[in-house]
């Protein structure tokens, strides 16, 4: 995959596993076997009214907040911090019965899921506050954006936004980014090969 921008409106739109929403998915690793059909999967919610979350077992899970007023999750009984633009990634069990009280109106999310015991993530939250090179890991494989901002690639200069997606990152180092505005907030998202068991806490860098 060459390296390109991937707009909101293009990502792909489906309904929720539970049929309570929509999500847009933004780019999979299909699995011949699994219980999610995916090795991996990065994607965007809108989550309009509260109510439960889709089961996934044996997937991890890794939600961020993009927009909105955000929601208070609460995991196999337990109540979580509120999650809202502010607040760094929150990484949670796809086999847990989770419940989200939504704090306002809408809020769009992004989603992160890997096959446990086959792949790792890991969804960093940063904010570029002037015009630089942006690095890029190895493993990484898409940078979402929160906020407008000016990217160039292969000396093309493109206007990103809210849900925009950086993919084929594949053997970049970096490219070249200018906030828009007092700051950009952007997510990266890397994901390797599992070399063994892994806990939650593994997810978030």
């Amino acid at each position: 995959m060459s390296i390109r921008i991937q707009r909101f409106d293009e990502h792909l739109k489906m309904p929720w596993k539970n049929g309570l929403g929509i999500t847009r998915e933004v780019i999979s690793k299909p699995a011949l076997h699994g219980p999610g059909g995916f090795d991996w999967r990065i994607s965007l919610a809108t989550v309009g009214a509260s109510g439960p979350f889709s089961v996934f077992p044996g997937i991890d899970r890794t939600i961020a907040v993009l927009q909105g007023d955000g929601m208070r999750l609460t995991v196999d009984g337990h109540k979580e911090a509120p999650l809202t633009v502010g607040t760094m990634p929150f990484p949670f069990s796809g086999d847990a019965e989770v419940d989200a009280d939504c704090l306002g109106g809408e809020t769009l999310d992004l989603n992160v899921m890997s096959l446990r015991g086959r792949f790792v993530h890991h969804m960093t939250k940063a904010i570029v506050s002037d015009a630089q090179t942006f690095p890029v890991s190895g493993d990484m494989v898409a940078v979402v954006f929160r906020d407008d901002a000016l990217v160039t690639i292969d000396r093309m200069r493109l206007n990103v936004g809210l849900g925009d997606v950086l993919l084929g990152l594949e053997g970049r180092s970096g490219f070249e980014i200018e906030p828009q505005a007092s700051g950009s907030t952007l997510y990266t998202i890397a994901i390797r090969a599992s070399s063994g068991p892994t806990s939650h806490g593994e997810q978030v860098a």
